[in-house]
């Protein structure tokens, strides 16, 4: 998940809201939290979309197994005509023979190997192009979720509370009390359609309480 972008975006955000508050002080703002990276890890989908990468990665893992053992046995033939070609025991006829034999399989292997490198290049492009088109899509459906439930529950601004271990960076929200985080009535939003091993066991607990109006400064 491109954590760092979601950052920029709930930052830019964070800063908009605070702008719009002091812009339109006669209105209060109301402000929930959610912890983006939980709500993305629990999504149904986001398991299934990994799922799917995991399969595209071992079609692509087993198709590269069958053409290094075809280069192994291209290089063991090579070696067999290269031993052959060297044993004085063998006559002129049948080395120049094997010579012959041996650059055919020599350049069959240069161009083999040459096509693994290409498929590792397209395969690891591929690979990623998914990943971000799933998780893109994957990002794309929670906002949507986010967005309607924020208007039911009567908030202006939904800001991201989560902070990615993998990636240190400054927090967007240094603060909350948690009474409007929506994080878990999100979750279970994106998970009712979950069926067989996608499915939760336990639904997640909402947490959220009436949105509390943020006074603003005149």
């Amino acid at each position: 998940m491109n954590y760092s972008s979601l950052a920029k975006m709930a930052s830019m955000i964070l800063a908009a809201a605070f702008f719009a508050a002091t812009a339109t002080a006669q209105e209060p703002v109301k402000i929930a939290t959610i912890d983006l990276l939980k709500a993305f890890d629990s999504y149904w989908k986001t398991k299934l979309s990994n799922d799917q990468l995991k399969e595209r990665g071992a079609d692509f893992d087993k198709a590269r197994i069958g053409m290094i053992d075809d280069l192994n046995l291209l290089r063991e033939d090579y070696n067999r005509l290269n031993a052959s070609i060297q044993d004085q025991a063998n006559s002129e006829e049948k080395r120049a023979d094997d010579q012959k034999k041996a650059q055919v399989k020599l350049a069959e292997y240069k161009r083999l190997e040459q096509q693994i490198i290409e498929y590792n290049k397209n395969a690891q492009k591929t690979l990623a192009d998914q990943t971000q088109r799933l998780r893109k899509g994957r990002l794309e459906e929670i906002q949507e979720i986010v967005s309607a439930k924020a208007k039911e529950l009567g908030y202006d601004w939904v800001i991201d509370s989560s902070q990615d271990v993998m990636l240190p960076r400054t927090p967007t929200v240094l603060y909350t009390n948690g009474k409007n985080d929506i994080t878990a009535l999100v979750m279970d939003l994106l998970n009712e359609t979950a069926s067989g091993k996608y499915k939760l066991s336990e639904p997640a607990k909402p947490s959220v309480e009436p949105p509390a109006a943020i006074p603003t400064e005149k």
